[in-house]
């Protein structure tokens, strides 16, 4: 005797139920045009029975997948895992799955294999400026796009950033304002729009405030490992030092902290150091940066909800959100001028 039951499937639902078949579709794919009641008539059986739709049947029907895709770069820059998690969880609230493509890696071959198969209902991408073609081949099939954590105008789409060029002109305002005037800053590759806005946004403060940014405090480099942590070693071990170092992130400024703690550079009593972007070990007590906190959690919401937006059809002009950061400040700087 076969001991295993049969699958249900929505054709079954629907008989238990007394509805067509089109009307279980309609209640499972979130679709309008059903009454309250009958919707929940459906679910109830739906939870009664432990039905799992065929997402791959239902993506034949309705020309959707019920899969996101998300590009991502420099995933060992710990803010990625941390939009990573937040896009994810608010992609499963929506029943939605999430392949991840990590362009960093031969990744943005596949993903652009991807969006011309219809694999993915729509496309996240985190570093924008070096997912270009994966974006620009999106667009060509009007694929909804979102870019979080970097802005671009090369590509019709959905933008959620953060206050970059304010933010750090408020940790400018900080620093002078504690009486730090001889500053310095220490960048990464000025192809990321958001280290390149930090630095502008930097160096434009100083400038109106007649403390221009000397070349001797001034360095950028790609991310090579060691490459910051290096500059901290010799910035900690000169004679002629900045009073303070602000950074395009926060793994620059750990990095500068390392350096600075091998040649016995104190901080912050010798040099203080500052962050940007709040990652959850820049709070670490045996890190304590000052740093500037973007609220990541929602932007990574936000995300999600304007692809969720775009898919649904609900929308097709691109929108832009910007969410202000806050300057955070711990046991690398001081308190006074706060």
């Amino acid at each position: 005797m076969n001991t295993f039951s049969k699958k249900l499937s929505s054709t079954d639902i629907a008989k238990l139920a007394g509805v067509s078949q089109a009307t279980v579709s309609r209640v499972l794919s979130g679709g309008s045009g059903v009454k309250p009641a009958t919707r929940e008539k459906v679910m109830e059986i739906v939870r009664q029975k432990g039905y799992r739709p065929n997402v791959f049947a239902q993506g034949m029907r309705t020309n959707h997948s019920a899969t996101v895709g998300v590009a991502v770069s420099r995933i060992t820059n710990p803010i990625v895992p941390e939009i990573l998690e937040e896009l994810t969880r608010q992609f499963a609230l929506h029943d939605r799955r999430v392949i991840v493509w990590n362009t960093d890696e031969q990744g943005e071959e596949s993903l652009i294999r991807a969006v011309g198969s219809g694999l993915i209902d729509g496309l996240v991408c985190t570093a924008a400026s070096h997912q270009i073609t994966a974006l620009q081949a999106a667009q060509n099939v009007g694929l909804p796009i979102v870019s979080i954590n970097r802005a671009i105008d090369r590509v019709q789409c959905d933008q959620v950033v953060s206050t970059n060029e304010e933010s750090a002109q408020e940790v400018a305002r900080y620093l002078i304002r504690c009486g730090k005037t001889r500053l310095g800053f220490v960048n990464g590759p000025l192809d990321r729009t958001t280290l390149a806005d930090r630095e502008a946004g930097f160096r434009a403060v100083l400038d109106h405030a007649g403390h221009p940014l000397e070349d001797k405090f001034y360095y950028q480099q790609d991310f090579h490992k060691q490459a910051f942590r290096q500059f901290g070693m010799d910035i900690g071990s000169s004679d002629a030092r900045p009073q303070a170092i602000a950074c395009g992130n926060d793994l620059i400024a750990i990095q500068i902290l390392n350096g600075l703690k091998a040649v016995g550079c104190r901080v912050p009593e010798d040099i203080w150091v500052v962050g940007f972007d709040g990652i959850e070990m820049s709070g670490w007590d045996i890190i304590d940066l000052t740093t500037v906190q973007q609220p990541v959690d929602l932007m990574a919401k936000e995300a999600a909800n304007l692809l969720l937006e775009q898919i649904s059809g609900a929308r097709t002009k691109p929108k832009v959100r910007r969410f202000r950061s806050e300057l955070v400040i711990r046991g690398s700087t001081d308190n006074i001028g706060r």
